[in-house]
């Protein structure tokens, strides 16, 4: 039986090397839960391919640790946050988008509403530096809501370091 210990400290490095590339990158970055089910896919396979190949068994509390890890990046892959990035700056850059793609919306507090051809789009912004937290509601089916999205997410840098070569 594999203990769990190993890979749950395999598990924070990869974590603390991860949360300290963010930190020391000071352009904007927009996070996706999206990127943490990645990693914590990654952690799972690893883990799964190391204990096929040395013929053993999970113990139960790797395996609880490895359905934590899933069950934490489902429950992630739908979030988003802005980092190094000011209020002002984020809703700037977002009515900026609108602008580009046309779409009307209507402000009502800390959200935004557009009108879309299937059903509305909302868009929520909570917090404040350092991270601020935006969700996407709704707009399902919508070439323009897909747009918008889209259109937000390449403003900022990702979460991820991108291997750029040149051609």
């Amino acid at each position: 039986m594999a203990a769990a210990a190993p890979w749950i400290g395999a598990y924070l490095v990869v974590l603390v090397l991860w949360a300290a590339l963010l930190a020391a990158v000071r352009r904007p970055t927009l996070w996706k839960g999206r990127s943490l089910l990645i990693v914590n896919s990654a952690i799972v396979a690893a883990t799964a391919a190391n204990l096929a190949f040395a013929r053993e068994r999970p113990g139960y509390g790797l395996a609880a640790f490895l359905l934590f890890l899933l069950a934490g990046g489902l429950f992630a892959r739908d979030k988003a946050a802005l980092l190094h990035v000011s209020r002002a700056e984020a809703e700037q850059i977002l009515e900026k988008c609108l602008m580009q793609t046309r779409a009307s919306y209507e402000r009502s507090g800390e959200d935004y509403t557009v009108r879309t051809a299937t059903e509305n789009l909302v868009i929520e912004m909570r917090g404040g530096p350092p991270a601020i937290a935006v969700r996407f509601l709704g707009g399902k089916g919508s070439k323009k809501a897909e747009l918008i999205r889209a259109l937000f997410g390449k403003q900022f840098r990702g979460s991820f370091p991108t291997i750029r070569v040149p051609t």
